[in-house]
């Protein structure tokens, strides 16, 4: 049952981070409003992600009640995690949410509207902070909670802005391949963007990363000898890797691609491509260990 809920809090904070990004991207990243109007592909991906959120929801829920009780997911069991628990007063405002954010993008699906834009942008960056709202940052007390919950949700922010850009610049890319001579400029154009983005996002992430260290470790030796702390290590390892796929993507072949001629830039459209499928596995790996520390107890307590 552990490694299912495991699984389950894997796809739903994964589909929550990659929708916010996904939202978030046009508003940076476009060259020219048109495109942003006309994105279709990705009001169509982030619907699907959207319904993914609904149902990876509904089964963590389910789980934790199943957890709870130590039976089964009885009416009685999920009243009492619905209406006497922390974690249920967030499932529930998230789950409104999830179905906020459905409802907007199908609007948006039938016809391109700025204040719709806006509005979705603001109910995913709730959908994606709330999930701070569970899990370890409720074992501190008054302004410590509110501190590391605050933390909390700015990392996810900042990890949701880098994953689900990822997936839209992504969307760009393989749109080039397809013979759209106007895709591969505008892949160009928001690689650029993308990563001058990515700047904040990992200043975001570096930043609340060690408040939430300070909180949930404590000291290097619990760092080195718990549990928590050897997988917060690997998760460290994995952050360094992508940095360090950002950098190269930044420094070398962004740039070289913008001087690239008509000829050369699908080749390094291609480079940009498999570099950002790279990032991309190593965010994934890093959400997978985020679900295990949410189920393992912090260093700090241990």
């Amino acid at each position: 049952m552990q490694l299912w809920l495991v699984l389950v809090r894997f796809v739903h904070y994964a589909t929550s981070l990659v929708l916010f990004g996904l939202v978030l991207f046009p508003f940076y990243a476009y060259p020219r409003a048109a495109n942003r109007d006309g994105g279709t592909r990705g009001l169509a991906i982030s619907l699907s992600v959207s319904l993914l959120i609904l149902a990876s929801g509904i089964l963590w829920f389910i789980g934790v009640t199943i957890s709870m009780s130590g039976g089964g997911a009885t009416w009685e069991a999920a009243r009492f995690v619905l209406t006497d628990t922390s974690f249920g007063a967030v499932a529930f405002l998230r789950l409104g949410a999830a179905i906020a954010a459905i409802g907007t993008l199908t609007l948006l699906v039938r016809g391109p509207s700025k204040k719709l834009e806006l509005l979705l942008l603001a109910i995913c960056a709730i959908l994606l902070g709330s999930l701070a709202g569970v899990g370890h940052t409720q074992i501190e007390d008054s302004e410590a909670r509110a501190v590391h919950t605050l933390s909390d949700s700015l990392h996810l922010v900042g990890a949701g802005a880098w994953l689900g850009g990822l997936v839209g610049l992504l969307d760009l890319a393989v749109a080039s391949f397809r013979g759209n001579k106007e895709a591969e400029r505008d892949a160009c154009e928001a690689a650029l963007r993308f990563s001058v983005m990515g700047y904040a996002a990992v200043a975001i992430l570096v930043v609340s990363g060690l408040i939430n260290s300070w909180f949930l470790v404590g000291s290097f030796w619990n760092l080195i000898t718990t549990t928590y702390g050897q997988l917060l290590l690997l998760k460290l390892l994995l952050f360094s890797a992508m940095v360090a796929f950002a950098g190269f993507n930044r420094f070398f072949v962004v740039p070289t691609l913008l001087e690239s001629s008509t000829a050369d830039m699908k080749r390094g459209l291609r480079k940009l491509l498999i570099n950002a499928v790279a990032e991309q596995s190593l965010g994934l790996a890093i959400i997978l260990i985020v679900s295990f520390l949410g189920v393992t107890e912090p260093a700090a307590t241990s």
